[in-house]
């Protein structure tokens, strides 16, 4: 066991609520880094979640281009997957994987083609 997880093991058994490690930004990116930022959240992620999912907004007659994602965790990183379907980030924790953290999504997008056009067709 290094020296490092040993004082961390200690510094919980006598109560210190913060031990000597380090916060690591971890970034996940999605897609190519082009178009305006049309979407931005900032969240908590509590001891016991496991699996959290936010929904990205994109407004109307946009197609999603990139997103960014940063997890500040002090103990590890989350898997994070993006859901381009549905337009949803997903951070996901293991089981015994210390899961409290904070979170960024910024999402870009661009103007889609022919969004005006009108489906005349079907009567409407």
């Amino acid at each position: 066991m290094s020296i490092f997880w040993l004082l961390c093991l200690v510094c919980s058994h006598i109560g210190l609520t913060t031990c000597i490690s380090s916060k690591t930004n971890d970034i996940f990116e999605f897609g190519v880094d082009k178009g305006r930022v049309s979407f931005n959240v900032v969240g908590n992620i509590g001891l016991f979640e496991k699996n959290t999912k936010i929904p990205i907004e994109v407004p109307y007659c946009m197609k999603l281009t990139y997103v960014r994602v940063e997890v500040d965790n002090s103990l590890g990183p989350p898997v994070v997957s993006l859901d381009h379907g549905l337009q949803m980030v997903t951070i996901k924790y293991r089981p015994l994987q210390h899961s409290k953290s904070t979170y960024s999504v910024t999402a870009k997008t661009l103007p889609m083609k022919k969004c005006d056009l009108v489906d005349d067709s079907n009567g409407y």
